[in-house]
């Protein structure tokens, strides 16, 4: 046993779910009432970027679109209030059927069994909320870890954009053989139908120059927008009730280092992919023009190193050769049995029971955003529980 959990069980002592999650209730029944009535908007609120920032960056928005993105709004939502009211009942169910307060079922169990009963969401939102929980779990694993060359890759920039370089390279070279078909940050050369007898020749319309810079400004732009988008949402309250202090907020908050990494991202992968096909027959083509343009395009990371970037990179890297591998590859039996596994729906599960453990017990390591999650999807019960659990441990020592 850790001497964190020690530490826990000597705190909690004699405690019960009244005092650590709803003392202003008599009963767990008056607390489950309250809590289906009254923390469905917290999940709406968190995910109405979802609804809004898409449409704002696709071209040619129609209404089936829109009517689309609100209905997929509304799933993940509802989907998430849903087990956000069930980890919060299954907690005072724990409680009172083992008899004590127990450090595991304090958060992982309850929201690791509420996530995995909770609505089925369609594939799509699914996969969005799993990777985006899967990519915070590794964040936090990547933070809380003593390894040595994993306490190295935090405090080391070069080593980061080194790995991530080689990600991108993964990933690109996966999406250049056309067999894989995945969501990434840039897209690898389009594949014509008639290619130009002359094989040096690229197969963009413009000039190199031309198609590299629209390139980057494009994607500078996206960056830009997602930025300023983010910066109105997170404090959008603000510019309700008090302007001026809005603007100081988002101001602070406005970055453009975002928009830079698109920038040369794109630009550098495209520049490297009209160099290599007009000067390399062996490899100015395919999955080689892609594995090196991705390579060398990687190294824009330097100038935004952000666990949010790499581990979106590590995630997709794994995803993208594993497709590609299943499907192209000569593949042992046993390997293709264990891909009929539900990967997705048990990363789904696995990292949100984690990250609410974390949550708890190290709070200082989980993403912001992680944190902004549970507190909005709780109503801040969650918020308050933490803070009375502290209260009691600091009693104890």
């Amino acid at each position: 046993m850790s001497e964190l959990s020690k530490c826990f069980y000597r705190a909690t002592a004699g405690k019960t779910c009244r005092d650590l999650w709803h003392p202003e209730y008599a009963s767990c029944w008056r607390y489950t009432f309250d809590v289906w009535k009254s923390i469905a908007p917290g999940s709406f609120k968190l995910f109405f970027p979802l609804l809004v920032l898409p449409p704002l960056i696709k071209d040619g928005v129609t209404r089936s679109y829109l009517v689309k993105q609100l209905v997929e709004y509304i799933q993940i939502s509802f989907g998430t209030f849903v087990q956000t009211a069930l980890a919060l009942n299954i907690h005072c169910i724990s409680s009172n059927t083992l008899g004590y307060l127990n450090y595991w079922w304090l958060m992982f169990w309850p929201i690791s069994i509420a996530v995995a009963i909770g609505p089925e969401l369609p594939p799509k939102l699914l996969r969005l909320q799993a990777i985006t929980f899967f990519n915070m779990m590794t964040e936090t694993m990547i933070k809380k870890s003593h390894i040595p060359v994993v306490q190295f890759l935090r405090t080391s920039k070069a080593f980061g954009t080194l790995l991530f370089m080689i990600f991108s390279s993964a990933i690109m070279s996966s999406l250049g053989t056309g067999v894989v078909k995945q969501f990434w940050l840039i897209n690898p050369p389009p594949k014509v139908e008639e290619p130009s007898q002359d094989l040096k020749n690229c197969q963009h319309e413009r000039t190199c120059q031309s198609y590299i810079l629209d390139g980057m400004m494009k994607y500078a732009s996206v960056g830009l927008i997602l930025e300023f988008a983010r910066a109105v949402l997170s404090k959008f309250p603000l510019l309700m009730k008090n302007r001026p202090a809005f603007w100081k907020h988002f101001f602070k908050l406005s970055r453009t280092r975002l928009g830079l990494f698109l920038s040369l991202h794109v630009g550098l992968y495209r520049g490297v992919c009209c160099l290599l096909k007009r000067h390399s027959s062996s490899f100015g083509q395919g999955a080689y023009q892609s594995l090196i343009a991705g390579f060398v395009s990687g190294i824009a990371y330097w100038v935004h190193p952000t666990y949010q970037l790499f581990t979106l990179a590590f995630s997709k890297a794994i995803e993208m050769t594993w497709e590609y591998w299943m499907k192209t590859g000569n593949v042992p039996s046993f390997v293709r049995q264990l891909d009929r596994l539900p990967f997705i729906k048990m990363a789904h599960v696995f990292s949100f029971g984690y990250l609410g453990h974390m949550y708890a017990f190290h709070h200082h390591l989980v993403p912001g955003f992680h944190i902004k999650a549970v507190d909005y999807c709780s109503k801040n019960l969650t918020v308050n529980m933490r803070r009375r659990l502290i209260g009691y441990i600091l009693a104890v020592e």
